[in-house]
């Protein structure tokens, strides 16, 4: 299937860059209209796995309904990997057989990483939805969409910094929690680029009792040298809530600030004391955008969570750069993918790098209690 010349701009908001290039120089290889997906759709994981197959199949309901490619529906093809590293090489290998131009992955760590070199020996497009892992290096036809965190805790410090006044800092990290060790490494940097100070440093997982020890942590930020003006916690939420509780009891009246995983309903039940929390997020169905009402419309459901919003926002961006390329042929697509920047989607504007990382910036956020009581997430204006 060949198809017709397209017209360049094929998405209001994205511009164009004509720098990349493909992976090698090889005859075209035309594939049928197939988009691919595998994530698990039962067990502990399914709502990753069901959260990226619903925002596909109400993209692609919107996309074809619109005329899809040259009147040609873009077929979307979805499997349960059990989160089985076995059955997911599987499906990927299905997939790759049946010559599908890109394969959506789920953010779990059997369906992301185990197939990575079926994708790119194959020349398929692989998009992870959601990971948190950077992916750089894994090859010239793997790509993730998310916000990345190094990104995200930038923007927020540099906001707390030069909006709030927020210059001394507690960062509390909780080490048996790898990502919150990830994350903490983040702030830091953040915080040297945009001239913070941390002032006091703090462990929440006692190494010698191999236990959570909060009152330690309350202890040393007591003792803080100079006036503190937040507290950066880079654990979970339950263990923010936590945290936050200890501090009003102790009379600290220190706002938490961290990263997106405390934008969630179990933080905003955690009473007073996580009033002013400051985050970030990729996703809030309270943003107001022509391209959000669309999403929420297309998607039906009620209470879409972020994956399922990025999943929407990448079948859409592979759906246009196949317009664009004017080719199913995957290494005009990725090619596509690369040049098209800032295309706006429900998460924002997204880009790729040469490398195939992402450039998005997250939504900053803060903790309010309204006059009824119940407590919600501002979003920044």
């Amino acid at each position: 299937m060949v198809l017709a010349a397209m017209a360049l701009m094929t998405l209001v908001g994205c511009s164009q860059d004509k720098a990349a290039k493909a992976p090698e120089e090889m005859a075209t290889e035309e594939r049928p209209l197939i988009i691919g997906i595998v994530g698990p759709e039962t067990g502990e994981e399914a709502r990753y796995g069901n959260s990226v197959v619903d925002g596909a199949l109400a993209a692609a309901k919107r996309f074809n309904a619109q005329g899809g490619i040259n009147g040609k529906e873009i077929k979307v093809l979805h499997f349960d990997d059990k989160s089985d590293i076995e059955t997911t090489n599987r499906i990927v290998q299905d997939l790759i057989g049946k010559k599908a131009i890109a394969i959506l992955a789920a953010p779990t760590g059997s369906s992301t990483f185990s197939p990575l070199h079926l994708a790119n020996e194959s020349k398929t497009i692989f998009i992870s939805v959601g990971s948190r892992r950077h992916l750089k290096g894994s090859g010239p036809f793997v790509f993730r969409t998310a916000v990345p965190d190094d990104i995200a805790t930038e923007d927020l410090i540099k906001y707390a910094i030069t909006e709030l006044g927020y210059v001394n800092y507690a960062l509390v990290t909780a080490s048996n929690n790898d990502f919150s060790l990830d994350l903490s490494a983040m702030f830091k940097r953040a915080l040297d680029k945009n001239r913070g100070a941390i002032k006091v440093e703090v462990d929440t997982y006692d190494t010698f009792t191999g236990s959570r020890n909060l009152g330690a942590v309350i202890g040393a930020l007591k003792k803080s040298p100079d006036p503190l003006h937040g507290v950066i916690f880079t654990g979970d939420a339950s263990e923010a809530v936590l945290l936050a509780q200890e501090l009003k009891k102790a009379g600290l009246t220190l706002p938490i600030i961290g990263g997106e995983d405390l934008f969630s309903e179990e933080y905003l039940k955690g009473g007073d004391a996580v009033n002013e929390t400051l985050l970030y997020t990729t996703f809030s169905a309270d943003s107001k955008s022509s391209k959000m009402a669309e999403f929420l419309k297309d998607y039906g459901k009620a209470n879409p969570d972020r994956f399922a919003a990025l999943s929407y926002d990448t079948f859409m961006l592979v759906a246009e750069a196949i317009k664009e390329a004017g080719s199913t042929d995957p290494i005009k697509v990725r090619e596509a993918l690369i040049n098209r920047k800032d295309c706006i989607g429900v998460t924002g504007k997204t880009s790729f790098t040469q490398e195939n990382l992402p450039v998005k910036h997250p939504i900053i956020c803060r903790v309010k209690k309204g006059d009824s009581g119940e407590r919600s997430f501002v979003l920044r204006q």
